[in-house]
């Protein structure tokens, strides 16, 4: 057997050592901090998830209320109610019914389900903007689920004093069984 000296022994012991400590941080202490830093961006992801599902949750719970409540104004209407009566109605109510330049009913069919949209769109000319708003108003307040989804004015008049108005009106009519 080789004989070593003190010295030799010392540096192989050494060697020994930091060949140790050289595994132990390569194969033991760097993985486990690659490891945390993983985890840690997985949760970060995991977290965001849980925000946008909470997110998703709310959101359908608000539809879901918007489409109970309009379920619950379409049934609370006459049988006989339509759109485009309802808006010649709050009209000439509110005075404007001599300022409609035309009324142009269309539907658009909602495939899944037993609702259709039933649309208005309207143009009133020479208007003044008191009028105008109490038959916003009256139309958005009435409580029979109609809203107004476009609006669009402009001035006209030579003192510009009046109005000119394109609007279009929204409500959910039951479809017609058949």
């Amino acid at each position: 057997m080789i004989r070593l000296s003190p010295r030799e022994t010392v540096v192989i012991a050494a060697g020994g050592l930091l060949v140790l400590v050289f595994a132990a941080v390569q194969f033991f202490y760097l993985p486990l901090v690659d490891k945390k830093q993983d985890l840690a961006r997985i949760l970060a992801v995991e977290q965001d998830a849980i925000r946008q599902i909470a997110d998703l949750q709310n959101q359908y719970l608000d539809l879901a209320r918007d489409m109970e409540t309009g379920q619950t104004q379409v049934a609370g209407r006459p049988r006989d109610f339509t759109l485009f009566s309802f808006l010649d109605g709050r009209a000439e109510k509110t005075g404007i019914k001599q300022n409609i330049e035309y009324m142009r009913p269309f539907s658009q069919d909602l495939d899944d389900g037993p609702y259709l949209v039933s649309k208005v769109r309207v143009k009133l000319n020479n208007l003044v903007l008191d009028d105008f708003i109490d038959f916003l108003q009256s139309v958005e307040t009435s409580g029979n689920g109609v809203q107004v989804t476009s609006l669009s004015l402009s001035r006209i008049g030579d003192p510009e004093a009046l109005l000119e108005a394109v609007l279009e009106a929204q409500t959910l009519m039951p479809k017609e069984p058949g």
